[in-house]
């Protein structure tokens, strides 16, 4: 499998924070996107310039792209990628953005697909098209899981993506990428809903939770991330996230 050194049309299916952050920063960096989402999502998108032009189906921007970069929730992901491994023609390349990469590198490898998982560190609290950013890669670390099938070719396709938005890419398998986030991500996702929780359930706190300081706003920040996303990506990493807050609590007891 050969992929072209020209640089690539790539198809980004979902444009929310992180597909649309991606999409602003390859059209930046004069690369053809295409995009993928509901209408009114499409429409903000080309009227933005974050992309070249859209299409309705991932079907579509599979047979139109080099490069497909599924940008969905993981669960949605994995269905997504059952879908365009019907009609992946031979030199597509495909990757994704998702936070877990055990399920879908294992579906890629069982499908037979060139297949590079990837994972950038980067995002906020926010979600959706509006709080996308050209930026939000920059100086990030980007993390890449090649599939079994997946050619030196396609794997440099993806790494030039990723440092065509400015991200470092590091290679990683995906059982220790998904240890890995569960340690610097998934658990501290957990533990700020829990200091949260903990802070309104006490009838003297939750009074005066208007005198927190930048510590608290801090280590509380990712409490307003959107609930059903992590539910999703917390479902797949369910067994090491149990890992990491379980040495999380024995450091606590050690203190």
């Amino acid at each position: 499998m050969t992929v072209s050194r020209r640089r690539p049309t790539v198809a980004v299916v979902g444009l929310g924070l992180i597909g649309g952050s991606l999409a602003r920063a390859l059209s930046r960096a004069g690369y053809a996107v295409i995009g993928v989402d509901r209408p009114e999502v499409a429409r903000r998108a080309r009227a933005a310039r974050a992309v070249a032009r859209t299409v309705a189906r991932p079907e579509e921007a599979a047979d139109m792209s080099d490069v497909l970069v599924l940008a969905a929730p993981p669960a949605v992901n994995l269905r997504l990628l059952r879908r365009v491994a019907r009609r992946a023609r031979p030199g597509l390349v495909i990757t994704d953005v998702g936070s877990v990469k055990g399920p879908i590198c294992r579906e890629a490898d069982r499908r037979g697909l060139a297949f590079v998982g990837g994972h950038p560190m980067a995002g906020t609290e926010r979600s959706g098209f509006g709080a996308s950013s050209a930026g939000l890669f920059r100086g990030r670390s980007w993390i890449l899981c090649p599939g079994r099938r997946a050619s030196r070719d396609a794997v440099a396709a993806v790494r030039r993506v990723a440092r065509a938005v400015g991200a470092r890419p590091v290679p990683m398998g995906p059982a220790e990428h998904d240890r890995t986030v569960a340690f610097l991500s998934h658990a501290p996702q957990l533990v700020a809903w829990a200091l949260v929780d903990a802070a309104r359930a006490d009838p003297v706190a939750r009074r005066r939770l208007g005198v927190a300081g930048p510590g608290f706003a801090g280590m509380t920040r990712l409490a307003a991330s959107p609930p059903g996303l992590w539910r999703d990506i917390l479902a797949q990493n369910r067994r090491e996230t149990n890992r990491a807050l379980a040495a999380i609590t024995r450091a606590l007891r050690r203190r």
